[in-house]
């Protein structure tokens, strides 16, 4: 299956120390917990190999992973200016992001 590739460099956090973005975290656990432990593990690991999540991979959402999450999807909007965006705010926008990174190498690192 042929999926398209979401590229990502690695994103320093906004000035305030927190990510951009809106989002709700309440959501992004919610939809983090739904995953089968190996897809929890998998998104983590996707997120490591693209420079986002230095954390150790344990499947458990704290405060890296949604760091990583956000970051991520704030990274693609500003990578495509905005013609490609990941809804933070809604079930279905962060349950479609997640499972798209769950399933394996679907993003690149772009060298800085």
């Amino acid at each position: 299956m042929n999926r398209r590739a979401i590229a990502f460099a690695p994103f320093a956090p906004a000035p305030h120390g927190r990510p951009g973005g809106a989002y709700r975290p309440d959501l992004l656990e919610l939809g983090f917990g739904r995953l089968v432990p190996e897809e929890r593990a998998a998104v983590q690991a996707e997120l490591r190999e693209v420079g986002l999540y230095a954390a150790r991979i344990d499947g458990a959402f704290g405060p890296a992973t949604e760091a990583a999450l956000v970051q991520g999807a704030d990274y693609l909007a500003w990578t495509t200016r905005g013609a490609m965006r990941v809804d933070l705010t809604t079930p279905r926008g962060v349950s479609v992001y997640l499972r798209e990174l769950s399933l394996g190498p679907v993003l690149e690192s772009v060298p800085a």
